[in-house]
This record gives C-alpha cells, sequence and structure tokens, in this order.
C-alpha cells in the first residue's frame, strides 16, 4: 500500500495542472507578445524576449538590447465532486472546491548582444512549466491531492550565425531545473479495514504523505529566420525534450489510531524514504510568421506543435528496498497551438496589439484525473506599447483563457488507484494573465 501513495505523491507532482496553457505548460516569456496571444513570436525579432521562442531572433539585435518580463497568473477554479474509498464507502468532506489553482508571478529575463556582422549571442532565463494548486484537507478527492507546488527554471545560453542579412540560424543549450512539493491524504482507515484491525474506518481515519524532490537536465534549442524581403519575417524553431530523474524525500504523517504506525511495524510500509522518477518535460515546435502591411498594420501568425505523447506512463522507484518499482499510465497526446494577431502603430510612439488563439489540451478523458483537470482553450488577448524613449520600451499585455469543463470519472479498478478509490465529478477552469515588460537596447 505504501508504494501506491508513493505512486500517488509523485503522479501528482508531475502532473497537477497550472491552468495557465494546456498541460502544465507555461509560455509566459514576453508580456509584449502575449498581448497578441503570442502569434508570430518566433518571428518577432524587434526586441529580446523572443529569443526564448526562438534562438535564430539574436540574429535581429543592432548593438545590445535586454528585457525583463513578469506575468501575473490570475485563475478561477472550481469542481464538483463525490468519491468513495477503495472499500466502496463514501468519503465525507468538501465536495465542491474552489480556487484550486492559485495564482502566481511568472518572470522572463533575456539578452542578447552582436559580437561581430555575422555573429550574435544571447541568454534567457524563463519558467516553461510549472503549476500552483491548493486542495482543502478534507476535499473528498483528497486521496488524490491536497497540495502542489512545481517549478521549473529554463537557463538559455545561445548563439546565432548570419550568413547574409536574409537568413539567421541559432543554436542553443536548455539547462533545467524542476524542484517540486507535493502533499496528499493517506486512507489508513481502509487498508486497516483490509487487514481486518478491529475499530478500523474507511474514510475516518487519516494520514498524510509530503514529497520533495528535484534534479538538473540539459536540452537543446535550434532555430531559423528568414527574411525572403524586408516586410515578412518567417521563424522556425524546436525546443527539444529534457529528460529528468527526479530524486526526493517522502515524509510520512501516520494516523492518530495507530494504524499506519502497526503497519509500519509489521512490514515496513510508511516509513520515511527516498524515491525517484524519470520524467520528461516536452518538445516543442513553433513556426511563426510576421508581415508587415504598410506602414502601420503587422499580421501575425503561430503554429505550434508539442510533444506531449513522451508522457505515456511514470514508472517510480521507491529507495526501500522492499517496494518494487510501480507504473502509472498516464496516456497523453500530441497537441497543436495555432494563434493569430496583429499590431497597429498609429504613431511612432504607440503600438496596440490584438490576438486570439486555440490551445489544445494533452488529456485524454479515460485518463483525466484531478491533479491535471485539463481541456482545450481559446485566449483573447489585448496588449499596448509605448517607446518611452530611444532607449526604452514599455509594454502592457493581457490574456483572458476560457476552457470548457473537464470531467472526470475515476475508478477504484483504474492502474494506480487501488489506494485513492474512485472519483467522479468536473472541474470549471479560467484564467487572467496580466504582464509587463521594460526592453532597454
Amino acid at each position: 500500500m505504501r508504494r501506491a501513495s508513493l505512486t500517488v505523491i509523485l503522479t501528482s507532482l508531475l502532473l497537477t495542472t497550472s491552468a495557465y496553457a494546456t498541460g502544465y505548460g507555461l509560455r509566459e516569456f514576453s508580456a509584449r507578445t502575449m498581448g497578441e496571444a503570442y502569434a508570430g513570436a518566433a518571428a518577432s525579432g524587434d526586441e529580446a524576449s523572443t529569443i526564448a521562442f526562438n534562438p535564430a531572433l539574436l540574429g535581429e539585435v543592432k548593438d545590445w538590447d535586454v528585457t525583463v518580463s513578469a506575468t501575473g497568473i490570475l485563475p478561477y477554479s472550481n469542481g464538483v465532486f463525490t468519491a468513495r474509498t477503495a472499500a466502496g464507502t463514501p468519503i465525507a468532506g468538501v465536495g465542491n472546491p474552489n480556487n484550486i489553482v492559485n495564482t502566481a508571478l511568472v518572470p522572463a529575463i533575456a539578452l542578447r548582444a552582436r559580437v561581430t556582422d555575422e555573429i550574435s549571442i544571447g541568454l534567457s532565463i524563463t519558467s516553461p512549466w510549472g503549476m500552483i494548486t491548493d486542495y482543502a484537507g478534507n476535499w473528498v478527492g483528497r486521496y488524490y491531492a491536497t497540495m502542489s507546488n512545481v517549478k521549473t527554471y529554463n537557463i538559455t545560453p545561445m548563439v546565432a550565425y548570419q550568413p547574409s542579412p536574409e537568413l539567421s540560424i541559432g543554436v542553443g543549450v536548455q539547462v533545467q531545473y524542476i524542484k517540486g512539493s507535493l502533499g496528499k491524504a493517506i486512507d489508513f482507515g481502509t487498508i486497516g479495514a483490509l487487514y481486518h484491525f478491529p475499530g478500523a474506518m474507511p474514510g475516518m481515519m487519516d494520514g498524510s504523505a509530503m514529497l520533495k524532490a528535484d534534479n538538473w537536465a540539459e536540452g537543446y534549442v535550434v532555430g531559423a529566420l528568414w527574411k525572403p524581403c524586408p516586410d515578412l519575417s518567417l521563424g522556425l524553431s524546436y525546443r527539444s525534450q529534457v529528460d529528468h530523474t527526479l530524486k526526493g524525500n517522502e515524509v510520512f504523517t501516520l494516523d492518530a489510531a495507530g494504524i499506519g504506525a502497526t503497519l509500519e511495524a509489521m512490514t515496513g510500509a510508511f516509513a520515511d524514504t527516498t524515491a525517484k522518477a524519470p520524467f520528461s518535460t516536452p518538445a516543442v515546435a513553433t513556426f511563426g510568421t510576421r508581415w508587415r502591411i504598410g506602414d502601420q498594420w503587422t499580421a501575425l501568425a503561430t503554429v505550434e506543435w508539442t510533444g506531449w505523447s513522451a508522457f505515456q506512463q511514470l514508472l517510480i522507484t521507491a529507495g526501500n528496498p522492499v517496494q518494487s518499482p510501480d507504473l502509472s499510465v498516464m496516456n497523453y497526446k500530441d497537441t497543436w497551438f495555432g494563434s493569430l494577431g496583429a499590431e497597429y502603430r498609429p504613431d511612432d510612439r504607440w503600438t496596440l496589439r490584438l490576438g486570439t488563439a486555440y490551445d489544445e489540451s494533452p488529456t485524454r478523458n479515460q485518463w483525466r484525473t484531478p491533479g491535471i483537470p485539463d481541456s482545450s482553450r481559446i485566449w483573447l488577448s489585448g496588449g499596448v506599447g509605448y517607446r518611452w524613449n530611444d532607449h526604452m520600451d514599455v509594454d502592457f499585455g493581457i490574456s483572458h483563457l476560457f476552457a470548457s469543463h473537464a470531467a472526470i470519472a475515476l475508478s477504484v479498478a483504474d492502474p494506480g488507484n487501488a489506494a485513492r478509490g474512485s472519483l467522479t465529478g468536473s472541474v470549471n477552469m479560467g484564467v487572467t494573465l496580466v504582464g509587463v515588460q521594460l526592453a532597454y537596447h
């Protein structure tokens, strides 16, 4: 049973949704391009923040520039659930959780500099994957998750080569750090009933578990920018999958009735232990185009593919030698993101932006969990930019993401659910993004 509890904890760590983009993805690298729903981001090299989307945009710098961006994430989320323990007993508790996904602030920094007529270098620091969720400790799905806080940081040095003014080719190294803290309740009442302990009451004698894990890993990014004419830019980039082995410590709090302590003495279960699990953040391929239509208007578009199918299963190995490896099936699918946007410049100082996007979810109905109550989203975005002086620009962006209801119907017979019971319900989610960016050049 302890192996099952570890599965629940690690699964929550890696799967709880951010609700900002689909899956647990983040795109908040540039408050400026957020105002266009990231349309054309891989082909827009006017300032440094977009090198996070395409390293070839280093080639657009004249001398040097730097951007600092911050995006506030303001989600709303609520659910309706009913649940039963693994023994079939209805679980008492909060069935209508609210504010499941927490607010967050996502920073990003980018800088670039020209070294020679052909060579430019740069660095971006971003958070491409992450989430913060918080369920009440007495909600009916507490055996799936109570708290999740996962962050990633990408430090990406890069270089670009321009064989001609019309073409730029860029490469970079992703140095990625991931860390997380996860908590869940453990149904010692059901476990005790299965062992025929006198007085054991399923769903009424809870303990808890907390896991903290982290890892460093590396990947790469490549990209190209082609300008067949002065008014048209075409950008293409590929950010590789990054393969991690998360390592950490799991700490148990046993129930007051003593069932957990008895089980620990009898079997070695529920003692604090180390744990590890292979996990990959997915690859992303992005195509963007930017077309200037006259002196005032610019049209933009993006098509993006994310290789979520890398996350088909989670194999967990505990440090305790009495525990065998455990497998959880996730069955994520690859997804597409598409956006259209426009810029309007009424004069030399002001820029107005609009955009919309469709963001496909990687989850499948059969496998959707309360930790990732994800569904496809529609983006509506707007923004404004102001050239403060010859060296500084200030940009603001705002987006609202509309998500459909995410149905959840998990059975105790599903892989990995033996210690969690069954859970039925749905989640309604959405989020508003508000970003500000300073660019100095």
